[in-house]
């Protein structure tokens, strides 16, 4: 009888440190991928200059400084664009309409790179015990001749209510990981403890 308590309370400790990691999938056409002079857009043009894109954009950039890139205020002064966006939703709501698809389609010449993003939508409240799924993506665009250099992606997913579940206190660990091993391999899903 005693041991039924202990039981219940190792479930409910497994569940309260529920911590899946995070899924990145990369694409770049397997080419040296170079680091250059950066400007960070949102991928809706209606988020520009938005505090939450500042948030965003602001997480993204110290990444991507990390990892040897320059970061610009002048689109002007870039040689990259780097298309950013965040979305947020439940599971099962990102399963039947991921905001974010990324593959790698034929050219002639080389492969060509595209990426689709869609919009950050929020949760409200969350139902109780809903996991809560943050994506984060970022595609390289060279400013010359407006070609994909790399792309990619990176989610999460904690449960409703806990700190995790908001996009801003995730974002630094899916950017983290999202250029941990920049560029990465391509075509490929890694997954990494936060």
């Amino acid at each position: 009888m005693r041991s039924l308590p202990l039981i219940l309370c190792a479930a409910l400790a497994a569940c309260s440190t529920y911590d899946p990691g995070i899924d990145v999938t990369r694409f770049h056409l397997e080419q040296p991928v170079a680091r250059g002079a950066v400007f960070l857009e949102p991928a809706m043009p209606d988020q520009a200059g938005t505090l939450e894109f500042r948030t965003y954009a602001d997480i993204v950039a110290a990444e991507l400084r990390e990892t040897g890139f320059t970061i610009v205020d002048d689109r002007d002064d870039a040689e990259l664009l780097g298309v950013v966006d965040v979305a947020q939703a439940s599971r099962e709501a990102l399963a039947q309409r991921s905001p974010v698809s990324i593959g790698v389609g034929g050219g002639t010449g080389g492969g060509n790179v595209g990426v689709g993003v869609g919009t950050t939508f929020g949760l409200g409240g969350g139902k109780s015990g809903e996991i809560v799924e943050t994506l984060l993506a970022l595609r390289l665009t060279r400013m010359s001749d407006e070609s994909v250099i790399w792309e990619g992606r990176a989610t999460t997913e904690a449960e409703s209510g806990a700190d995790r579940a908001s996009a801003v206190a995730a974002l630094p660990a899916l950017a983290d990981a999202l250029l941990r091993d920049y560029p990465g391999m391509s075509g490929e899903t890694v997954t990494y403890d936060e």
